[in-house]
């Protein structure tokens, strides 16, 4: 570990900005048992209504391609041995290489261990069968907090770091790029394991929690970022998942937080050697919340230029695609909820082009999907072509949240069966594929047979 690396750690000032609250009853659907359920530049913040979202080995140098044809990665060794980068492409055209991204949810993620949410361990045979199946980018979720040990150095298990590299090296063999986070450690109520919060423990925000979880942002990234310097730039790293308090619109005393954090998150990566001065990096909004992102990020600073990108996610609404208590969607649907229907689908990716994308930041979707529902597979097929084909429309790519869950009920968003790596729900997939790779209006989507 580079003991150089560490940034000193900044108090947050806190801005006396007034309050607000709507209901917003959305959840993440990345735990539990599978089966069973001060930034600055940039782009520009515009006000946004708070709405009804629920959040919801070695690899073989490469690369992938970008939209000119130059290869995005370069150098002649592998991964983590000397290969290099030579980060020659834009975060655009990086995006506008990929066509859709897949979650390895509910493995790395789960913080007592990969296999403590019922998936079995991840093989490489898992991600060739992603791959083959069309997608170009997978987002493993990590959780660390269980893997590291106490104050004030929080030091990561040495095994853990090689067993996240061992990963992304299956991802770089199968010819996808990897994105790493640090995802439960932040924002899910989980005892014992959530310390990246923004309120103390008696629920309050304090220049004291802002500077205590700062302080292990660094530490946590810093080694991070020291153990994967030398992978090359099909490695993105993501700062953070869902950070936010409850469902409702935030506090506006949020949005300054998590910029800074992303802020800090920049920084200490570019300064921390390697590829890793170049390397394309991801920050999202509070709670990853369309709405509130729109209301509140801010783009970090960044010395080198055109390597950000932006990350919502989306599951509207989240009484079928995460719940399973709605059956059916789509405003011709019989019983369907009264709201987070196509429209509101196409109003939402509207202002994420108007807002960001056309303003020069490339997004993607880093999570989204629906639950399987027996009887009810083809909402399910026309919600997923649906989103999927109004985000790639506006620039925007889709990252499938898989949690390997593939019975029937809530909380199920398996495309793959872990067990045999095969395609657990084809036709799902298909229409997911046809949606971001084939030129045709929403209007040319089959509506769902009752």
């Amino acid at each position: 570990m580079k003991t150089n690396l560490f940034l000193p750690v900044a108090s947050i000032t806190l801005l006396s900005l007034g309050g607000g609250c709507s209901t917003n009853e959305g959840q993440a659907p990345d735990r539990g048992a599978t089966g069973g359920g001060s930034s600055s530049g940039g782009v520009g913040v515009s006000a946004g209504a708070g709405g009804d979202q629920g959040s919801g080995g070695a690899g073989e140098t490469g690369g992938a391609q970008s939209s000119d044809g130059g290869s995005l990665a370069s150098g002649g060794g592998p991964v983590g041995s000397g290969g290099s980068a030579a980060g020659g492409g834009t975060a655009i055209q990086l995006v506008d290489s990929w066509d859709l991204g897949w979650n390895l949810g509910n493995s790395l993620d789960a913080p007592e261990g990969e296999t403590e949410w019922g998936n079995p361990q991840v093989n490489a045979e898992l991600l060739q069968a992603v791959a083959q199946a069309g997608f170009d980018v997978v987002r493993i979720p990590v959780t660390w907090s269980l893997h590291t040990g106490p104050a004030p150095d929080f030091i990561i298990d040495a095994a853990w770091l090689a067993r996240v590299a061992e990963v992304v090296g299956y991802v770089h063999q199968a010819n996808m790029t990897a994105i790493i986070n640090v995802h439960h450690d932040g924002a899910d109520g989980l005892e014992g394991v959530e310390w990246l919060t923004l309120n103390d423990a008696e629920g309050n925000i304090t220049d004291s929690n802002n500077q205590a979880v700062e302080a292990r942002f660094v530490k946590i990234w810093t080694q991070i970022a020291a153990h994967f310097s030398d992978f090359d730039d099909r490695l993105l790293f993501e700062s953070m998942n869902e950070i936010h308090d409850g469902y409702d619109a935030p506090d506006p005393l949020y949005y300054p937080i998590i910029n800074h954090l992303n802020q800090v998150f920049v920084d200490l990566v570019r300064a921390s050697g390697g590829n890793n001065a170049h390397r394309y990096l991801v920050v999202p909004g509070y709670n990853t919340h369309i709405d509130y992102t729109v209301a509140g990020f801010e783009k970090p600073a960044d010395p080198t230029p055109d390597h950000l990108i932006l990350s919502v996610h989306f599951y509207d609404p989240y009484t079928f695609t995460i719940e399973g208590s709605t059956t059916t969607w789509g405003a011709a649907s019989p019983g369907t909820d009264d709201w987070g229907q196509e429209d509101y689908v196409v109003g939402q990716f509207d202002k994420l082009k108007t807002t960001f994308v056309d303003a020069g930041l490339p997004m993607i979707m880093g999570e989204y999907g629906t639950s399987n529902l027996d009887g009810y597979e083809d909402y399910r097929r026309y919600y997923m072509e649906y989103v999927t084909k109004v985000a790639a429309d506006r620039g925007i790519v889709p990252v499938y949240w898989d949690n390997g869950g593939t019975n029937s009920g809530g909380d199920n968003f398996g495309l793959f069966s872990r067990s045999d790596n095969s395609v657990a729900f084809p036709v799902i997939l298909e229409a997911m594929v046809r949606a971001a790779t084939s030129n045709y209006a929403l209007a040319d989507i089959a509506l769902p047979s009752p």
